[in-house]
Protein backbone atom coordinates (compact mmCIF):
# COMPACT_ATOMS: atom_id res chain seq x y z
CA UNK A 1 0.00 0.00 0.00
CA UNK A 2 1.09 3.52 -0.91
CA UNK A 3 -0.93 6.41 0.06
CA UNK A 4 0.27 10.05 -1.53
CA UNK A 5 -0.94 13.12 0.32
CA UNK A 6 0.38 16.38 -1.48
CA UNK A 7 4.06 16.01 -1.61
CA UNK A 8 4.14 12.95 1.28
CA UNK A 9 4.71 9.61 0.49
CA UNK A 10 3.02 6.73 2.91
CA UNK A 11 3.88 2.95 2.48
CA UNK A 12 4.07 -0.24 4.01
CA UNK A 13 6.36 -1.72 0.88
CA UNK A 14 9.43 -2.92 2.60
CA UNK A 15 11.32 -2.95 -0.57
CA UNK A 16 10.85 0.90 -0.69
CA UNK A 17 12.29 1.60 2.67
CA UNK A 18 15.50 3.49 3.02
CA UNK A 19 16.56 0.62 5.90
CA UNK A 20 20.06 3.35 7.36
CA UNK A 21 17.30 6.39 7.37
CA UNK A 22 14.85 4.60 9.16
CA UNK A 23 17.66 3.18 11.29
CA UNK A 24 19.04 6.60 12.24
CA UNK A 25 15.74 7.95 12.92
CA UNK A 26 14.60 5.31 15.50
CA UNK A 27 18.45 5.47 17.20
CA UNK A 28 17.50 9.36 17.35
CA UNK A 29 15.05 8.71 20.08
CA UNK A 30 15.42 8.62 23.89
CA UNK A 31 14.00 5.38 23.80
CA UNK A 32 15.63 3.35 21.23
CA UNK A 33 19.46 5.57 21.02
CA UNK A 34 21.32 1.96 21.93
CA UNK A 35 19.74 0.10 19.12
CA UNK A 36 21.70 -1.40 16.33
CA UNK A 37 21.53 -0.61 12.45
CA UNK A 38 21.24 -4.70 12.27
CA UNK A 39 18.24 -4.99 15.18
CA UNK A 40 16.03 -2.15 13.31
CA UNK A 41 16.66 -3.90 10.12
CA UNK A 42 15.76 -6.87 11.36
CA UNK A 43 13.03 -5.58 13.17
CA UNK A 44 11.06 -4.66 9.96
CA UNK A 45 10.97 -7.89 8.64
CA UNK A 46 8.71 -9.08 11.15
CA UNK A 47 6.54 -6.03 11.92
CA UNK A 48 3.68 -4.20 10.46
CA UNK A 49 5.46 -1.20 8.96
CA UNK A 50 4.83 2.46 7.46
CA UNK A 51 7.61 4.94 6.30
CA UNK A 52 6.61 8.51 5.67
CA UNK A 53 8.91 10.17 3.21
CA UNK A 54 8.95 13.84 1.57
CA UNK A 55 11.25 14.15 -1.86
CA UNK A 56 12.97 10.62 -0.67
CA UNK A 57 13.18 11.54 2.32
CA UNK A 58 12.78 9.19 5.47
CA UNK A 59 11.04 11.59 7.53
CA UNK A 60 8.57 9.48 9.41
CA UNK A 61 8.27 5.80 10.94
CA UNK A 62 5.80 3.75 13.12
CA UNK A 63 5.76 0.10 13.33
CA UNK A 64 3.47 -2.58 14.84
CA UNK A 65 4.22 -6.28 16.14
CA UNK A 66 1.23 -8.34 15.85
CA UNK A 67 -0.47 -11.87 16.29
CA UNK A 68 -3.11 -10.48 13.59
CA UNK A 69 -5.66 -11.73 14.85
CA UNK A 70 -5.89 -10.76 18.63
CA UNK A 71 -3.49 -8.04 19.72
CA UNK A 72 -0.90 -5.56 18.34
CA UNK A 73 1.76 -3.80 19.66
CA UNK A 74 2.35 -0.22 18.12
CA UNK A 75 5.94 0.77 18.61
CA UNK A 76 8.84 3.30 17.52
CA UNK A 77 6.73 5.89 16.01
CA UNK A 78 8.57 9.07 15.08
CA UNK A 79 7.74 11.85 12.99
CA UNK A 80 11.47 13.88 11.92
CA UNK A 81 10.90 17.18 14.59
CA UNK A 82 11.22 19.11 11.41
CA UNK A 83 7.55 17.92 10.28
CA UNK A 84 5.81 17.89 13.45
CA UNK A 85 3.11 19.57 14.06
CA UNK A 86 1.44 19.00 10.59
CA UNK A 87 -1.13 16.38 11.44
CA UNK A 88 1.28 13.53 9.68
CA UNK A 89 1.48 11.97 12.81
CA UNK A 90 -2.22 11.49 13.36
CA UNK A 91 -2.15 10.48 9.18
CA UNK A 92 0.67 7.62 9.82
CA UNK A 93 -2.11 6.74 13.40
CA UNK A 94 -4.75 6.58 11.41
CA UNK A 95 -3.90 4.94 8.19
CA UNK A 96 -1.77 2.28 11.00
CA UNK A 97 -4.35 1.52 13.18
CA UNK A 98 -6.70 0.67 10.04
CA UNK A 99 -3.94 -1.27 8.09
CA UNK A 100 -5.57 -5.02 7.23
CA UNK A 101 -3.02 -6.94 9.13
CA UNK A 102 -3.85 -4.57 12.21
CA UNK A 103 -7.54 -2.88 12.63
CA UNK A 104 -9.14 -6.32 14.08
CA UNK A 105 -6.72 -6.18 16.89
CA UNK A 106 -6.60 -4.92 20.45
CA UNK A 107 -4.12 -2.12 19.71
CA UNK A 108 -1.59 -1.48 22.74
CA UNK A 109 1.49 0.37 23.02
CA UNK A 110 3.45 2.27 26.01
CA UNK A 111 4.21 6.14 26.17
CA UNK A 112 6.07 8.38 28.64
CA UNK A 113 4.66 11.33 27.19
CA UNK A 114 2.18 11.17 24.50
CA UNK A 115 -0.85 10.31 26.13
CA UNK A 116 -3.01 13.34 24.83
CA UNK A 117 -2.14 12.29 21.45
CA UNK A 118 -3.17 8.89 21.37
CA UNK A 119 -6.09 9.46 23.72
CA UNK A 120 -7.73 11.84 20.41
CA UNK A 121 -7.04 8.65 18.45
CA UNK A 122 -9.54 6.50 21.12
CA UNK A 123 -6.46 4.91 23.23
CA UNK A 124 -7.46 4.34 27.16
CA UNK A 125 -4.85 3.88 29.79
CA UNK A 126 -4.77 0.32 30.91
CA UNK A 127 -5.82 -0.55 33.99
CA UNK A 128 -2.85 -3.24 34.32
CA UNK A 129 0.84 -2.53 34.85
CA UNK A 130 3.33 -2.72 31.90
CA UNK A 131 6.66 -4.66 32.74
CA UNK A 132 9.23 -5.40 30.70
CA UNK A 133 12.20 -8.65 30.78
CA UNK A 134 15.35 -7.30 29.27
CA UNK A 135 17.49 -9.11 27.04
CA UNK A 136 20.65 -9.34 29.34
CA UNK A 137 17.77 -12.32 31.22
CA UNK A 138 17.55 -13.77 28.28
CA UNK A 139 19.21 -17.38 27.70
Amino acid sequence: MTINRDDFILTDEVHKFDVPAIAALVQSTYWAAQRTAEQVAESLMHSTCLVLTLDGKTIGFVRAISDHSVNSYICDFIVSPDYQQQSLGTWMLETLIAHPALARTNQLLITKDAMSFYEKHGFTQHPYVCMKRSRQHAS
